[in-house]
């Protein structure tokens, strides 16, 4: 199409520079997010703690996620996975609380054996 276009006199340039359609989607899908949470339960300041008590978990399940329970077949299981797959596996646990420990001192060690620090 563009000789087409240089024929007939029209110059054609291609930018592939989209900051300023990059920039308004996250702004869009910014608002969306905000008014999902209008309405969400709001934790307790003793429930905020949990960042601060648990904090390779808190920082783990913001770019992956977490699973916690019983696992047909498997049984009670806690594991962190993320986009290339399972991070970090337990299947000691019996509680809640039990699984917080282990995956947060597994998710610590994960983070020491990537290079990554904590935030």
């Amino acid at each position: 199409m563009f000789p087409h276009l240089q024929e007939v006199g029209i110059e054609v340039t291609v930018d592939s520079n989209l900051d300023t359609l990059r920039a308004a989607y996250n702004d869009h899908l910014h608002r969306v997010q905000e008014s999902r949470r209008a309405k969400m339960v709001k934790p307790t300041q003793e429930q905020i703690r949990v960042e601060e008590l648990f904090p390779a978990v808190a920082q783990w399940v913001r770019d992956g996620h977490i699973e916690i329970g019983d696992q047909e077949g498997f049984g009670f299981v806690a594991r962190a996975l993320d986009c290339g797959g399972l991070a970090f596996e337990d299947d000691r646990p019996r509680t809640l609380a039990e699984s917080l420990a282990a995956l947060e001192k597994g998710l610590r060690e994960w983070f020491e054996e990537q290079g990554i620090e904590m935030e």
